[in-house]
């Protein structure tokens, strides 16, 4: 997969899921698209740590299909 599309799929996360922008995604390969892992943590306002983990499934061309994420 090209760089300037992982950096553009990364950029969109990153604004939608600012608990996460301090990791870097595991890619992986899925048949014809790519499969992307974001792990990361959030602290509540009651001060309990939240782990997030949030994946994401893109085309070659850097088009976001489906997005998931954990609470």
């Amino acid at each position: 997969m090209e760089r300037e599309v992982v950096v553009k799929i990364r950029k969109q996360i990153y604004r939608q899921f600012p608990e996460v922008s301090k990791s870097r995604p595991v890619v992986k390969p899925q048949g014809d698209n790519y499969l992307f892992v974001f792990k990361g943590s959030a602290v509540t306002a009651s001060g309990h740590k939240i782990d997030r983990n949030v994946r994401v499934v893109a085309d070659r061309t850097g088009r976001i299909m489906k997005v998931t994420t954990s609470r």
